[in-house]
């Protein structure tokens, strides 16, 4: 019985994440964001409606320093090349990837509730909340790299949940969400390793441990490298034709970090992975840098409403108070230890990385990481007598209408950006 309940809370959650991105997409899909390169938050938007949905393939748009960073995203491809072959038009084909994964990742976001042992209501509100986050949000209808990192990054930490709690995953299962990390952002292979280590350390001594990561990371390396490679035969990349070639563009991708007065500092960095990243400041333009496109439209700062700046305290609250919890609870450290590494390291490394200044089209990949504290601190309030799961699950729903209110219209806003 309880097995059926959560396969039907899973189709709640996925068909109403999927259709109210779903009802949006036709209005996003027809915006200037598709149509100018980079004017929304530095995405690459209109690449990924030709590199998915497109025929015939665009080399042109299969550049060597985007190919080499995410090798194996193009291959949406096949699943997004059939839709528009039955008619569906390629940008709304391409904005309903965006709208699946974001109901994919609303799903996961669930299901990690309840393997932490969240209460079945408290983790729909709290799924609510994931749901109506800036990132959540602008993902569901933004065709993106992010997009699929949102759903690979959760299924990642849910796998890992699974295996602290006695659970270890099949191989095969690891090595998929592994091979998919690297293929999607290389970098966050990283993720992978980390929880392979951090898990088998819960039972293993650490000589061993590292061992067995090691070699398992081989194997998920090699094979992730071989995809890549007939990734590329498939799918050609502009200006790699070789092996080296790969090499370099890899090299020159870790040193191309763009250096300006501009440049955000680690407090800027860890304010928008944290904090942007759910409650959206103002948009605003801001330099580009690009003669043909001289503004992008960005979210930085702290420019927010009398309600932003409410919603921004009760989410930095429930932050600090999931942080605390988490620090206490002993069931699930080596969980809470991965998500402490992840968002730091996404911090460190997008306080050197970044391109155009913008720093807000990274936090996806942080973002499950954040959200996790907060899933601490809603196990801990269950445990206190006698309502404390209650007033905690109300607190959060208060909280949801105030990000709802202040990011809905950040949102809507997407189709008349120019």
């Amino acid at each position: 019985m309880s097995k059926l309940k959560t396969i039907w809370d899973t189709i709640i959650i996925g068909s109403v994440v999927f259709l109210f991105h779903i009802w949006n997409v036709p209005a996003a899909a027809a915006g200037t964001i598709f149509r100018k390169s980079n004017l929304a938050f530095d995405f690459d938007i209109d690449r990924f409606v030709q590199l998915w949905c497109t025929s015939p393939f665009p080399v042109d748009q299969n550049e060597d320093y985007y190919a080499v960073r995410h090798p194996l995203a193009v291959a949406v491809r096949i699943v997004c090349l059939p839709i528009t072959r039955v008619g569906v038009e390629a940008h709304i084909a391409a904005c309903g990837i965006a709208a699946i994964c974001a109901a994919l990742s609303a799903v996961l976001t669930f299901r990690i509730a309840l393997a932490l042992g969240v209460q079945r209501w408290p983790a729909y509100v709290l799924t609510a909340l994931w749901a109506v986050s800036t990132t959540s949000l602008l993902l569901g209808v933004l065709p993106e790299t992010y997009d699929l990192a949102f759903v690979a990054l959760g299924y990642q930490f849910l796998l890992a949940i699974r295996w602290i709690q006695g659970h270890r995953p099949a191989a095969s299962a690891r090595m998929i969400v592994t091979v998919a990390n690297f293929g999607i952002t290389i970098t966050n292979v990283a993720l992978s390793g980390l929880a392979e280590l951090v898990c088998r350390m819960t039972t293993q001594p650490f000589r061993k441990a590292f061992m067995g990561a090691v070699g398992f990371g081989a194997i998920a390396g090699a094979i992730a490298l071989i995809l890549s490679v007939a990734s590329f035969e498939v799918w050609p990349v502009k200006g790699v034709d070789n092996p080296i070639g790969v090499i370099k563009q890899v090299y020159w991708s870790a040193a191309a970090a763009e250096t300006t007065t501009a440049r955000q500092s680690v407090g800027d960095v860890a304010w928008t992975l944290g904090a942007t990243a759910f409650v959206a400041p103002a948009l605003a333009r801001y330099p580009s840098g690009v003669p043909t496109n001289p503004y992008l439209w960005d979210l930085r700062g702290q420019n927010y409403s009398a309600v932003g700046w409410a919603a921004v305290l009760g989410w930095l609250g429930l932050l600090l108070l999931g942080a605390a919890a988490a620090a206490r609870e002993r069931e699930f450290w080596p969980i809470w230890i991965v998500a402490l590494l992840w968002a730091v390291g996404n911090v460190g490394l997008h306080s050197y990385w970044q391109f155009r200044d913008s720093v807000f089209l990274y936090a996806a990949h942080s973002h499950i990481a954040f959200f996790l504290f907060v899933l601490a601190g809603a196990k801990w309030a269950q445990g206190l007598r006698p309502n404390g799961g209650l007033a905690y699950a109300g607190f959060v729903a208060a909280l949801t209408v105030l990000v709802a209110m202040n990011n809905l219209p950040v949102y809507f806003a997407l189709p008349v950006l120019t």
